[in-house]
């Protein structure tokens, strides 16, 4: 539900472009507020600066900060009210008509009381007032818009604490105004862009180029393949789903690495499958788990660009988890012990065991790749003439590594999860049986529902178009 007036920027005619509108913070007295102090503070700004892009997100309105002075047409700043928890904040606004349909804006006012209990962040609580929601409420009003009775809009009249954003109201009500936005275009220098409302193809040609996201990282999904990228905001009413092409960063506001790389991770999607199984096969067995999806996307991108699963195998051993796995001061005999355990899922059989710990005796293999040589034993063409009882525990040991390989397949490039004690836990719950394969499926299930959530889960970068889902129905 939205509700227009009869003002808008531009040509003053329905569905027309609102054009270039100046705003400013302002520095001195307004026409219609007095403005009795001054937005100084970043993070209030930052707020504001946020509330102009959710709406040009989605309507055709180009809003662009410059000095406060003569070319400014919306000013902000801070006024004395009416005290705490009454009026939050005000727009006033003119305009003109001679031959449009309405009127056209030429210029506009926000003030906010600074009285009030702001708090720039969506985690206030009782008695906070969320400042980012005033500030896209009022400047709605900048642009056009009034009051709704709609809860589930920005431009409701009363508590907004519980929105992110603009509603389906909102946009549908300005797109009404303006029209719909334009998607952002690239060139061929370094470009940033802005992720809009609704699903975009974002190419930025040449050059090194930055897409900037309105959340934290943990609410969106990243997918990687061979052809595009695609970002997902998984916070409605927001971002959207957007299609990446020669995009080589993402920004987003916060979270654990806001400051993204792709460029890091995009090449693991033109590896052949058997190429990326190998490096799962080696995150099991050097860190006992599945994989994380950030990590094995990242060797995955080493081995791409020409890093050897042997100079790979030799990094994974000097890693924490590896140590961990296999600590310092175990003997040849322990080592190869633990490796058949944790690789092939039993004890060694004696001549495995002597061929083994003969070959680390003899420094004929290192300790660095010693677990590779033992992934790739197991995998290699039975030998002529093997007896039944060896072909039969060859077989089986395959299966137990495929079916270890395929749990941390669906938990790093099917679900995309990178979260490692989940991946350490689900793994842990494989024994060999179907049953634990049931178990390991439904805890990494139950992993990514917790991880979906808009609010309280985790950055996900599943890989398509490489390994299928090995549980697909």
């Amino acid at each position: 539900m939205y509700t227009l007036s009869e003002f808008k920027w531009g040509t003053g005619e329905t569905g027309e472009a609102g054009g270039i509108v100046n705003w400013s913070f302002a520095t001195s007295p307004g026409d219609g507020f007095v403005f009795a102090d001054f937005i100084t503070q970043e993070a209030f700004r930052t707020n504001i600066r946020d509330a102009f892009q959710a709406w040009e997100n989605v309507a055709n309105i180009d809003f662009v900060e410059v000095a406060d002075g003569a070319d400014t047409q919306i000013r902000l700043g801070w006024d004395d009210m009416d005290g705490p928890s009454g009026v939050t904040g005000e727009a006033s606004f003119g305009g003109s008509k001679t031959t449009s349909s309405l009127f056209t804006m030429t210029s506009a006012e926000v003030r906010f009381d600074q009285s009030e209990n702001w708090i720039t962040t969506f985690d206030g609580a009782a008695g906070e007032i969320g400042f980012f929601q005033v500030a896209v409420h009022e400047i709605g009003h900048a642009i056009g818009l009034d009051h709704t009775n709609d809860p589930d809009t920005i431009m409701y009249d009363r508590n907004l604490d519980h929105l992110t954003g603009l509603g389906a109201g909102d946009i549908e009500g300005v797109q009404i105004h303006y029209g719909a936005s334009i998607p952002p275009a690239g060139t061929d220098g370094d470009d940033v862009f802005a992720a809009r409302f609704g699903d975009d193809v974002v190419d930025g040609l040449a050059g090194s180029d930055t897409l900037n996201l309105s959340g934290d990282q943990s609410q969106y999904t990243l997918t990687l393949t061979a052809d595009a990228l695609v970002v997902t905001d998984r916070q409605t009413g927001r971002d959207g789903s957007d299609t990446l092409v020669n995009m080589e960063r993402l920004d987003f506001q916060t979270g654990t690495d806001p400051d993204f790389n792709i460029d890091t991770f995009d090449s693991i999607a033109t590896l052949a499958p058997a190429d990326l199984s190998q490096i799962v096969e080696l995150y099991i067995a050097y860190f006992d788990r599945a994989p994380d999806a950030l990590g094995l996307a990242f060797w995955g991108n080493a081995y791409a660009d020409g890093l050897s699963l042997n100079a790979m195998a030799a990094l994974f051993i000097d890693q924490a988890e590896t140590r961990a796995t296999y600590p310092e001061g175990m003997s040849n005999a322990e080592i190869a012990t633990a490796v058949y355990n944790n690789v092939l899922g039993r004890v060694p059989d004696a001549d495995g065991f002597n061929f083994w710990v003969g070959v680390l005796d003899e420094g004929a293999v290192g300790r660095d790749v010693f677990i590779l040589s033992v992934l790739e034993g197991a995998k290699a063409d039975i030998p002529d003439g093997s007896s039944a009882e060896f072909a039969a525990q060859v077989q089986a040991d395959r299966q137990y590594l495929a079916d270890k390989s395929d749990i941390g397949t669906y938990f790093a490039v099917t679900k995309g999860m990178s979260d490692t004690d989940d991946a350490r836990q689900a793994m842990a719950l494989f024994d060999g049986s179907q049953s634990s394969i049931e178990a390991a499926v439904s805890a990494t299930d139950g992993h990514y529902a917790a991880a979906l959530d808009a609010n309280s889960g985790d950055f996900l970068m599943p890989l398509v178009g490489v390994l299928d889902d090995p549980f697909a129905a």
